[in-house]
């Protein structure tokens, strides 16, 4: 018998464990509205209580983009430069920490970011160093910005034990982060890498546009056939068009003159980035999943995979048999969340609007990470409910109260893994402009999912000069 002062501890115990482990999102349930309402400092404060220890990338990763849209380009660029060393350690890491994650939860391992996590910290950084006015420092971040993704890929492709990965491989050469290469090989005059790097963002766009559900920007097949020309690559330009059809489809008929924007006298090319919503947030999800009376548990792993597959089932399903017991787990949910603004337009004072286009989809990206890895997630989950089940099925035999206390354990500290880089957007909308040379008003409006305008944001005056690129960035949120 059970006696009411062990159960009263235990209960307190059973508290205590609970809250310890309250999932990474509902601990920094504050850190978005703050970042949307510009309180820059107090979400600065928000990682910096809730966000270190074995969320230590994360916290450089959050605290380098809150920097970002605070204009400390210099700061944000340590936290973000730190954030790089530190990913580099821990995929270089062994897996020692897994075996004490057995014991407890994921939340007991240190965070690796997901790839597409990661191949936003060079843009980030290339954005800052635009703004410090540092073009070199931008180009070494748009060079490597690619590399790192693939090999950030290959990585958590080898991870994935048991799901698809297909998709997940797609995304290996990002469009976006290519084009955004390209315009800053192009602001520099590097036309051949400029060309190349174009090149390889319209094969990107081809193969996955339809994947991430992306807008291919018609400015793309536009600079394809500007730097085409001026280097002299007719038969490149000719063999892209076979290969990219949509690429040269978005990009239509260009204006006359178009393909030489930037030696027409007294013009220049702004290219405005435009960050809209939030990446979905994981949430915890708990599932009751049968154990048999008919179950083998001698191969623990085969077990975990039978169990897995029953995570769909009802009773109904189980065809009447026998239930020893109901394993109670909690692993990652993640659900699309789009935000208000999904679309955004430009006007220009005194020279009509041009329509944004989603040039990236961080969202998207997220979905295809968390699909590829729900599988081997929620199987190692499963393998740790069952060590801890034997456990407490060995103890309960020789002791019913450390068997009830033991069941407290496992009940309180199994908590589902809901890491991420909270702060980053859930698309860029990209706008480009050729502008006359001076300072020029712009204002945005915010466009629904349908196209209707849901409100409007005024920019700062973007000076043109002529000849030159102009980069401008924003976040916006809802209105």
């Amino acid at each position: 018998m059970i006696r009411p002062r062990a159960l009263a501890g235990a209960a307190g115990v059973l508290v205590i464990l609970a809250a310890g482990c309250a999932t990474y999102t509902a601990r920094l349930a504050d850190l978005r509205p703050q970042l949307a309402a510009g309180a820059y400092d107090d979400a600065l404060a928000t990682v910096e209580k809730h966000a270190g220890g074995k969320d230590v990338l994360l916290a450089f990763l959050e605290r380098g983009l809150i920097l970002h849209y605070a204009g400390r380009w210099t700061e944000s660029n340590d936290a973000f430069a730190a954030a790089e060393r530190t990913a580099d350690e821990l995929y270089a890491k062994s897996l020692s920490e897994g075996a004490f994650s057995l014991l407890t939860n994921d939340l007991s391992i240190s965070y690796r970011a997901r790839p597409f996590e990661l191949a936003m910290v060079p843009y980030y950084r290339a954005l800052n160093y635009v703004a410090l006015g540092l073009r070199d420092d931008a180009l070494v971040e748009a060079r490597k910005s690619s590399l790192l993704l693939a090999a950030y890929v290959d990585a958590s492709i080898k991870g994935v034990e048991r799901g698809e990965t297909g998709d997940l491989a797609r995304t290996k050469n990002d469009p976006f982060m290519l084009y955004f290469a390209g315009m800053l090989y192009d602001w520099d005059g590097e036309l051949n890498d400029a060309f190349i790097a174009y090149r390889n963002a319209a094969t990107a766009y081809q193969d996955v546009h339809d994947l991430l559900g992306l807008e291919i920007p018609p400015w793309l097949g536009r600079d394809l056939a500007r730097c085409a020309a001026r280097l002299g690559f007719p038969e490149e330009l000719a063999q892209l068009r076979d290969a990219c059809p949509d690429v040269f489809a978005a990009a239509g008929e260009a204006p006359a003159g178009r393909e030489d924007w930037a030696w027409v006298a007294g013009r220049g090319e702004v290219v405005l980035l435009v960050e809209t919503g939030f990446v979905p947030a994981k949430s915890e999800a708990r599932l009751d999943l049968p154990i048999l009376e008919s179950d083998d548990y001698d191969d623990e792993e085969d077990w975990a995979y039978r169990i897995a597959e029953r995570s769909a089932y009802s009773r109904a399903n189980l065809g009447g048999a026998e239930i020893a017991y109901w394993l109670a787990i909690a692993v990652p949910s993640l659900k699309a969340s789009p935000g208000p603004v999904q679309n955004v337009r430009v006007d220009v004072a005194g020279g009509g609007s041009v329509a944004g286009v989603r040039a990236h989809h961080p969202a998207a990206a997220a979905g295809i990470t968390f699909d590829a890895e729900y599988g081997t997630i929620l199987v190692k989950t499963i393998v740790r409910g069952l060590a801890k089940y034997l456990a407490v099925d060995a103890v309960a035999g020789e002791n019913e109260t450390f068997g009830f206390l033991a069941n407290l354990f496992t009940a309180a500290t199994e908590s589902a893994d809901t890491r991420g880089w909270l702060t980053l957007p859930e698309q860029v909308q990209l706008i480009r402009l050729s502008l006359p040379a001076g300072v020029h008003n712009l204002s945005l409006e915010l466009l629904d999912a349908t196209g209707q305008a849901i409100g409007s944001e005024t920019l700062a005056p973007v000076t043109v000069r002529a000849g030159d690129w102009t980069f401008v960035s924003r976040r916006v949120f809802a209105p």
